[in-house]
């Protein structure tokens, strides 16, 4: 793409971008890296994804700097709190928006300025059910810039077909080809959907109300259960700890398949080059599968100068732009933009067709997730779940037992 092309569509920035700010300024920036993914801090920042932005921005300021740190976000709330207290917060981050939400309301980052330049217009780009991810009593907790998505990744050498279904799966086991599951969300959660479980676990979640009479939501939680369980017992079926350890397994060749989350794409690239295959998660008896979800917002910081936030703004509503959207998805080929102009450009490649799937699956199987919900009770809810999964999964506990645990979980009405 020639980036030269960026200037004239940038009119959407209207006065922010029209004027040069003094150089020698520097625009902090924080990305907050997954639970568990921290291990992927070098595909944080070094990546193909970020150039077409800042080449873009540099050509808008060529005087300033723009300094990318990377965070794990279970320490990300500490660390901002402390920033914060002596002023000095980064001026954007890159965030989880269940984190921007909390971090909205701890006021901890700033919300979106109503009254900003081109912000209107920009928002009006952005897929709808994503804005509502960071719409708060407070404002917007955020930018949305693009979405991540669990995929299936598999050995093209020892799988010439990915499995389409859950029984596949278990078929392509039972030939002999290892295949894994991961006791992590991003490992873990796309298996509620194609067990038909989903209206039952994720009002557990985001911590809302089941309806009265729980008999059809036990059912359905079993019947999830009773299919990890059943996997289990499968010899050639391994359970890894994370993401981690599956990619690792893919790499080496202890796996012929895997659910991955579309931040290990470089990675398996790197390492797997051309015998990597990427597809859709497989459908089940309940239906699609309901792959796992990040959408990454751009949170402002509440310490930077007037000059700092209009650059940050500046950036923030240029990663928008169509173009470098565009560039965005096809140089990564691991993310599925925000802005709802930008297609994604699926007959280039089948990794995208993927991704394209995983958003129709995501939205198809949970809408509930599009609202706003609390990164504190995530945090809680989550470890109880998976503890839940891994007793029943080892026969501690049975299926049925299993789903009443987790029915503890229905917050009640109020």
């Amino acid at each position: 793409m020639l980036l030269g092309s960026l200037l004239p569509l940038l009119s959407l920035l209207q006065g922010c971008v029209a004027t040069r700010l003094s150089p020698g300024q520097t625009l902090h920036v924080v990305v907050a890296s997954n639970n568990n993914l921290d291990w992927l801090r070098r595909d944080y920042i070094d990546s193909q994804a970020w150039e077409t932005l800042l080449s873009g921005f540099r050509r808008l300021q060529p005087g300033v700097t723009v300094e990318i740190s990377v965070e794990p976000e279970e320490r990300i709330t500490a660390k901002l709190a402390e920033s914060h207290s002596r002023g000095l917060s980064p001026d954007l981050l890159l965030l989880r928006a269940p984190a921007a939400n909390a971090m909205l309301q701890r006021r901890l980052v700033d919300p979106l300025p109503r009254q900003q330049p081109g912000l209107g217009q920009t928002l009006s780009m952005v897929t709808p059910q994503l804005l509502e991810r960071v719409q708060t009593r407070l404002g917007y907790s955020g930018l949305p810039v693009f979405t991540e998505f669990t995929v299936a990744c598999y050995d093209r050498r020892r799988v010439p077909q990915p499995p389409a279904t859950l029984d596949d799966l278990l078929r392509l086991a039972a030939s002999g080809q290892p295949v894994g599951l991961g006791m992590d969300p991003p490992g873990l959660w796309w298996t509620v959907g194609a067990t038909g479980a989903q209206d039952a676990l994720v009002p557990l979640v985001i911590g809302k109300p089941l309806p009265a009479g729980n008999g059809q939501y036990r059912a359905a939680l079993s019947a999830w259960l009773t299919w990890l369980r059943q996997a289990a017992l499968q010899s050639r079926v391994d359970m890894a700890s994370d993401s981690h350890e599956l990619t690792e397994a893919l790499e080496t060749g202890q796996l012929a398949w895997i659910p991955c989350f579309s931040m290990v794409l470089r990675r398996l690239d790197r390492s797997l080059g051309p015998n990597l295959g990427v597809a859709p998660l497989p459908s089940g008896p309940g239906g699609s599968p309901s792959p796992y979800s990040v959408t990454r917002v751009w949170s402002l910081g509440r310490d930077s100068s007037p000059q700092q936030r209009k650059l940050a703004m500046q950036l923030a509503l240029l990663s928008l732009d169509p173009l470098v959207q565009r560039d965005l998805a096809r140089s990564s080929r691991m993310v599925v933009p925000a802005n709802r102009m930008v297609p994604l450009p699926v007959s280039t490649s089948s990794r995208l067709q993927a991704l394209a799937e995983a958003q129709r699956q995501f939205d198809q199987a949970s809408p509930m997730l599009a609202s706003p919900f609390s990164l504190d009770r995530l945090q809680w809810v989550t470890p109880y779940i998976l503890s839940t999964v891994a007793m029943v999964m080892v026969g501690a506990i049975t299926p049925d037992q299993g789903s009443e645990q987790l029915l503890r979980l229905n917050p009640k009405r109020k």
